[in-house]
Protein backbone atom coordinates (compact mmCIF):
# COMPACT_ATOMS: atom_id res chain seq x y z
CA UNK A 1 0.00 0.00 0.00
CA UNK A 2 1.05 3.51 -0.31
CA UNK A 3 1.44 5.41 2.90
CA UNK A 4 1.21 9.37 2.00
CA UNK A 5 2.71 12.33 3.95
CA UNK A 6 4.91 12.70 7.42
CA UNK A 7 2.39 11.71 9.58
CA UNK A 8 1.59 8.71 8.47
CA UNK A 9 5.21 7.89 7.30
CA UNK A 10 6.19 7.83 10.65
CA UNK A 11 2.85 5.66 11.95
CA UNK A 12 4.45 2.84 9.41
CA UNK A 13 7.94 3.25 10.90
CA UNK A 14 6.04 2.99 14.32
CA UNK A 15 4.29 0.28 13.61
CA UNK A 16 7.51 -1.92 12.73
CA UNK A 17 5.94 -1.99 8.91
CA UNK A 18 7.96 -3.64 6.43
CA UNK A 19 8.57 -0.71 4.10
CA UNK A 20 10.06 -1.38 0.58
CA UNK A 21 10.87 2.10 -0.55
CA UNK A 22 10.21 5.67 -0.21
CA UNK A 23 10.22 8.57 -3.00
CA UNK A 24 10.25 11.96 -1.98
CA UNK A 25 11.04 15.53 -3.43
CA UNK A 26 13.03 18.83 -1.89
CA UNK A 27 10.05 20.11 -0.31
CA UNK A 28 10.85 17.41 2.48
CA UNK A 29 13.74 18.78 3.98
CA UNK A 30 12.80 22.15 4.21
CA UNK A 31 10.88 21.18 7.58
CA UNK A 32 13.33 19.63 10.67
CA UNK A 33 10.33 16.93 11.17
CA UNK A 34 10.79 16.00 7.06
CA UNK A 35 14.79 15.80 6.91
CA UNK A 36 14.57 13.99 10.35
CA UNK A 37 12.41 11.28 8.92
CA UNK A 38 14.46 10.96 6.05
CA UNK A 39 17.68 10.31 8.04
CA UNK A 40 15.30 8.11 9.73
CA UNK A 41 14.58 5.81 7.08
CA UNK A 42 18.37 5.97 5.28
CA UNK A 43 19.59 4.84 8.87
CA UNK A 44 17.08 1.71 8.78
CA UNK A 45 18.24 0.97 4.95
CA UNK A 46 15.26 1.55 3.29
CA UNK A 47 15.60 2.30 -0.53
CA UNK A 48 14.88 6.03 -1.14
CA UNK A 49 14.19 7.86 -4.33
CA UNK A 50 14.57 11.83 -4.93
CA UNK A 51 12.06 13.11 -7.42
CA UNK A 52 11.08 16.44 -9.05
CA UNK A 53 8.13 17.87 -7.13
CA UNK A 54 6.06 17.63 -10.07
CA UNK A 55 6.84 13.62 -10.38
CA UNK A 56 5.83 13.95 -6.83
CA UNK A 57 2.43 15.55 -7.09
CA UNK A 58 1.58 13.36 -10.20
CA UNK A 59 1.92 10.04 -7.84
CA UNK A 60 -0.49 11.17 -5.68
CA UNK A 61 -4.23 11.68 -5.84
CA UNK A 62 -4.89 13.66 -2.48
CA UNK A 63 -5.93 17.85 -2.88
CA UNK A 64 -2.86 18.21 -1.28
CA UNK A 65 0.57 16.41 -2.37
CA UNK A 66 2.44 15.24 0.21
CA UNK A 67 6.47 15.67 -0.05
CA UNK A 68 7.13 11.90 0.58
CA UNK A 69 5.18 8.93 0.25
CA UNK A 70 6.54 5.16 0.99
CA UNK A 71 5.76 1.57 -0.58
CA UNK A 72 4.45 -0.30 2.42
CA UNK A 73 3.91 -4.24 2.56
CA UNK A 74 0.98 -5.60 3.89
CA UNK A 75 0.51 -7.89 6.11
CA UNK A 76 -0.68 -11.58 5.58
CA UNK A 77 -3.45 -12.79 8.64
CA UNK A 78 -3.21 -15.76 10.18
CA UNK A 79 -4.95 -17.55 13.34
CA UNK A 80 -7.05 -15.30 14.98
CA UNK A 81 -7.37 -12.16 12.72
CA UNK A 82 -7.93 -9.45 15.94
CA UNK A 83 -5.62 -8.58 19.04
CA UNK A 84 -5.64 -10.52 21.96
CA UNK A 85 -8.04 -9.04 24.33
CA UNK A 86 -9.98 -10.78 26.94
CA UNK A 87 -13.33 -9.36 25.70
CA UNK A 88 -12.61 -8.75 22.51
CA UNK A 89 -14.75 -6.42 20.40
CA UNK A 90 -15.02 -7.05 16.67
CA UNK A 91 -16.10 -4.83 14.01
CA UNK A 92 -17.56 -6.41 10.94
CA UNK A 93 -18.09 -4.12 7.83
CA UNK A 94 -20.41 -5.31 5.05
CA UNK A 95 -19.91 -3.92 1.69
CA UNK A 96 -18.12 -0.37 2.92
CA UNK A 97 -18.47 1.70 -0.70
CA UNK A 98 -16.00 4.62 -0.05
CA UNK A 99 -12.41 4.78 0.73
CA UNK A 100 -12.68 7.84 2.72
CA UNK A 101 -15.49 5.98 4.67
CA UNK A 102 -13.52 3.20 5.46
CA UNK A 103 -10.63 4.79 6.97
CA UNK A 104 -12.68 7.24 9.33
CA UNK A 105 -13.93 3.40 10.39
CA UNK A 106 -10.70 2.39 10.60
CA UNK A 107 -9.29 5.49 12.59
CA UNK A 108 -12.51 5.14 15.18
CA UNK A 109 -12.03 1.53 15.63
CA UNK A 110 -8.46 1.82 16.68
CA UNK A 111 -9.37 4.58 18.79
CA UNK A 112 -12.35 2.75 20.14
CA UNK A 113 -10.13 0.15 21.14
CA UNK A 114 -11.54 -2.40 18.87
CA UNK A 115 -9.48 -5.76 18.28
CA UNK A 116 -9.94 -6.09 15.14
CA UNK A 117 -12.20 -5.28 11.70
CA UNK A 118 -13.42 -7.51 9.61
CA UNK A 119 -14.44 -6.52 5.77
CA UNK A 120 -17.30 -8.55 4.40
CA UNK A 121 -19.12 -8.09 0.91
CA UNK A 122 -18.23 -6.44 -2.42
CA UNK A 123 -16.50 -3.29 -0.89
CA UNK A 124 -13.58 -1.00 -1.28
CA UNK A 125 -10.07 -2.31 -1.16
CA UNK A 126 -8.82 -1.42 2.54
CA UNK A 127 -5.38 -0.06 1.19
CA UNK A 128 -6.86 2.30 -1.01
CA UNK A 129 -4.42 5.47 -0.85
CA UNK A 130 -7.78 7.24 0.35
CA UNK A 131 -8.33 4.66 3.16
CA UNK A 132 -4.57 4.75 4.28
CA UNK A 133 -4.62 8.61 4.19
CA UNK A 134 -8.23 8.06 6.40
CA UNK A 135 -7.23 6.39 9.06
CA UNK A 136 -4.24 8.49 9.87
CA UNK A 137 -1.63 5.67 10.67
CA UNK A 138 -4.53 3.11 12.28
CA UNK A 139 -4.34 0.58 9.50
CA UNK A 140 -0.97 -0.12 10.82
CA UNK A 141 -2.09 -0.81 14.05
CA UNK A 142 -5.60 -2.43 13.67
CA UNK A 143 -5.93 -6.11 12.82
CA UNK A 144 -8.00 -6.78 9.40
CA UNK A 145 -8.86 -9.21 7.95
CA UNK A 146 -11.70 -9.88 4.58
CA UNK A 147 -13.94 -13.07 4.70
CA UNK A 148 -17.31 -13.75 3.02
CA UNK A 149 -20.50 -12.88 5.35
CA UNK A 150 -20.59 -16.56 6.34
CA UNK A 151 -17.95 -17.60 7.03
CA UNK A 152 -17.05 -14.24 9.37
CA UNK A 153 -20.39 -15.01 11.52
CA UNK A 154 -19.42 -17.99 12.05
CA UNK A 155 -16.09 -17.92 12.72
CA UNK A 156 -16.94 -14.84 15.80
CA UNK A 157 -19.72 -17.30 16.25
CA UNK A 158 -17.04 -20.51 17.30
CA UNK A 159 -15.25 -17.75 19.23
CA UNK A 160 -18.38 -17.43 21.39
CA UNK A 161 -18.72 -13.78 20.51
CA UNK A 162 -22.52 -12.00 20.58
CA UNK A 163 -23.33 -10.96 17.33
CA UNK A 164 -25.16 -7.66 17.47
CA UNK A 165 -26.10 -6.34 14.51
CA UNK A 166 -27.13 -2.60 13.20
CA UNK A 167 -30.17 -1.05 11.53
CA UNK A 168 -32.04 2.46 10.84
CA UNK A 169 -35.11 1.38 12.78
CA UNK A 170 -36.59 -1.54 14.20
CA UNK A 171 -34.15 -2.73 16.92
CA UNK A 172 -33.15 -2.21 20.44
CA UNK A 173 -32.09 1.19 21.29
CA UNK A 174 -28.31 0.24 21.44
CA UNK A 175 -27.63 1.86 24.58
CA UNK A 176 -29.99 -0.98 26.42
CA UNK A 177 -27.91 -3.94 24.79
CA UNK A 178 -25.13 -5.23 27.16
CA UNK A 179 -21.55 -4.95 24.82
CA UNK A 180 -19.41 -5.08 27.82
CA UNK A 181 -18.56 -8.67 26.84
CA UNK A 182 -17.04 -10.43 23.64
CA UNK A 183 -18.66 -9.06 20.60
CA UNK A 184 -18.82 -8.45 17.28
CA UNK A 185 -20.87 -4.96 15.47
CA UNK A 186 -21.98 -5.72 12.22
CA UNK A 187 -22.61 -2.66 10.25
CA UNK A 188 -23.95 -2.90 6.06
CA UNK A 189 -22.86 0.21 3.44
CA UNK A 190 -23.23 3.46 3.37
CA UNK A 191 -26.80 2.80 0.91
CA UNK A 192 -28.93 -0.41 1.75
CA UNK A 193 -26.90 -1.15 5.66
CA UNK A 194 -27.07 -4.78 6.23
CA UNK A 195 -30.04 -6.81 4.27
CA UNK A 196 -32.40 -8.87 6.45
CA UNK A 197 -30.88 -12.03 5.66
CA UNK A 198 -27.82 -11.23 7.35
CA UNK A 199 -29.43 -9.64 10.29
CA UNK A 200 -31.35 -12.92 10.81
CA UNK A 201 -27.74 -15.43 11.41
CA UNK A 202 -27.21 -12.72 14.68
CA UNK A 203 -27.89 -12.40 17.92
CA UNK A 204 -29.96 -8.95 18.55
CA UNK A 205 -30.26 -5.92 16.42
CA UNK A 206 -29.88 -2.50 17.69
CA UNK A 207 -31.31 1.26 16.55
CA UNK A 208 -29.31 4.67 17.27
CA UNK A 209 -32.71 7.10 18.08
CA UNK A 210 -32.71 10.09 15.66
CA UNK A 211 -35.03 12.79 15.80
CA UNK A 212 -37.97 13.18 14.00
CA UNK A 213 -37.55 13.87 10.37
CA UNK A 214 -33.94 12.87 10.37
CA UNK A 215 -33.85 9.31 8.32
CA UNK A 216 -30.04 7.89 9.05
CA UNK A 217 -26.54 8.55 9.81
CA UNK A 218 -23.93 8.43 7.96
CA UNK A 219 -22.05 5.17 8.07
CA UNK A 220 -18.73 6.81 10.05
CA UNK A 221 -21.05 8.78 12.50
CA UNK A 222 -22.84 5.40 13.58
CA UNK A 223 -19.88 3.34 14.11
CA UNK A 224 -18.64 5.68 16.06
CA UNK A 225 -21.62 5.98 18.55
CA UNK A 226 -21.88 2.64 19.03
CA UNK A 227 -18.19 1.50 19.31
CA UNK A 228 -18.03 4.38 21.64
CA UNK A 229 -21.05 3.07 23.77
CA UNK A 230 -19.96 0.10 23.75
CA UNK A 231 -15.95 1.21 24.87
CA UNK A 232 -18.09 3.60 27.60
CA UNK A 233 -19.77 0.09 29.41
CA UNK A 234 -16.54 -1.36 29.16
CA UNK A 235 -14.75 1.61 31.18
Amino acid sequence: MIAEGLHVAREALHAGCEIEGAVYDVRLSASEEGAGLLAVLADSSVPCYEVAASVMDGLQDARSPQPILLLVRTRPFSGRPWRSKRDPLILVCDGIQDPGNLGAIVRTADAAGAAGLILTGCGVDAYHPRSVRGSMGSIFRLPLARMDSAAATRRLRDEALTLIGTRVAGGEDYRDVPMDGPCALFFGNEGAGLDDAFLGTLDRTVTIPLEDGVESLSIGAAVAAVLFEARRQRR
